[in-house]
Parts: structure tokens; sequence; C-alpha cells
């Protein structure tokens, strides 16, 4: 069974006119909301992560840097990629196809995380947890995906977990 985690990064600071919008940064919040993703994502119920793929984005990043590792085995693979940044559902699975591991952490960006979590969850999928993510995905969400499949062949997935950023 695979597990895939799809994160959208916490809370960033508003773009500012001339400023990059790759370059915009954590706020405060966001530090603290990528601490509480730490925290759930440690919960001893949920698998432990043995592969991440971030977007090269600073806010990505930052919000993988305030996960402290929770959550993830010692020694946990970390592949930045300019790919997912703006990438869409179609290109997140591209980038998927090319991991190896059993649990998979991809951090993001809306609207790419939740258009995936939407395009891939299955009819066994519970109803209020999809409800959730289709009425609003904000800053530091959290979703988990399980399939029986290898990444090249992820078509489908149940979706078992959803932690919606506060």
């Amino acid at each position: 069974m695979r597990s895939l985690y799809l994160l959208r990064h916490a809370k960033a600071a508003d773009f500012t006119p001339g400023g990059l919008d790759h370059e915009r940064p954590l706020t405060e919040r966001g530090r603290l909301q990528a601490a509480e993703v730490g925290q759930a994502l440690a919960d001893p119920g949920l698998p432990r992560i043995d592969q991440v793929l971030c977007s090269t984005a600073t806010r990505t990043r930052q919000t993988l840097a305030g996960l402290a590792t929770a959550g993830l085995e010692p020694d946990c693979p970390v592949t930045f990629s300019d790919a997912i940044y703006g990438a869409s559902p179609e290109e997140l699975l591209a980038e998927i196809a090319t991991a190896d591991g059993d649990a998979l952490l991809v951090v993001g960006h809306s609207p790419g995380i939740p258009g995936l979590v939407l395009e891939l969850a299955d009819a066994d999928s519970d109803p209020a947890l999809l409800g959730s993510v289709g009425s609003r995905y904000p800053p530091a969400s959290l979703s988990l995906l399980r399939a029986d499949t290898g990444w090249t062949d992820l078509t489908s997935a149940t979706l078992s977990y959803v932690r919606l950023g506060s």
C-alpha cells in the first residue's frame, strides 16, 4: 500500500508589487502552521514519510523545514523541483511518478495540490473528507491518499485523512 501526502504550503506573506511570487516567505502564522502540521504527522497512526518532493519556492521550503522532521523517516530523501511550482494536477502526477518511496510527501501550491486530491479520490473515499477538500483548501492543509499501485500507475486512491489549515 502506497501513501501519498499532499500538503499545501503554510501561510505566506502577501505578494508585493515588484516582488517575486516565488520568493514570498512564510508569515509568523505560517511558521506556526508548519509546526502544527509537523505535530500532526508525528501521529503514530499515520504512515511515516520516506520520501519528499518539494517545490523550490521559499514558502514551500520553509513549510518543509517547519515540520521539524516529524513523521519523516531518518535520512528521508528530499527532492526540490521547479516543476512543482505552479503545477497542474497532471504535472504533479508526472513528478510523483519519479518517486521511489512507499510514503511520499509532496509540498506544493494551490490550485494544483487540492486539484490533485480531488482528481485522485476514488469511490471508497470518505464523502465528508472529500467535501471538506472540495469546499476549501487553505494554507497548511494536508491530505493522505492510499493506493495499491505504484507511483507510475497512479490514477486513483482512497482519501483517508484531511487536516485543513487554520
